[in-house]
């Protein structure tokens, strides 16, 4: 990677230039990043959902009524 830095007047960095190849491969990553850690957190949500309901039938954690759980959002 070839990144071009800028300088303030006091040789501070305070930017840097990318070449475009650089950056959508740069994008991409981030991309893929932020699609899998969206459904890893949704997957999380489902199965703490599922414990939940298994908890329910067990007779170990109470139900709630519809309303209620509108209400809690």
């Amino acid at each position: 990677m070839s990144f071009q830095y800028t300088y303030d007047a006091k040789g501070k960095p305070v930017g840097v230039f990318v070449p475009i190849h650089e950056w959508e491969k740069i994008t991409d990553v981030l991309k893929k990043k932020a699609t899998t850690t969206v459904s890893k957190k949704i997957l999380n949500n489902i199965e703490k959902g599922l414990q939940q309901v298994r908890q329910i039938e067990k007779g170990s954690l109470k139900a709630i009524s519809l309303k209620q759980l509108l209400n809690e959002l």
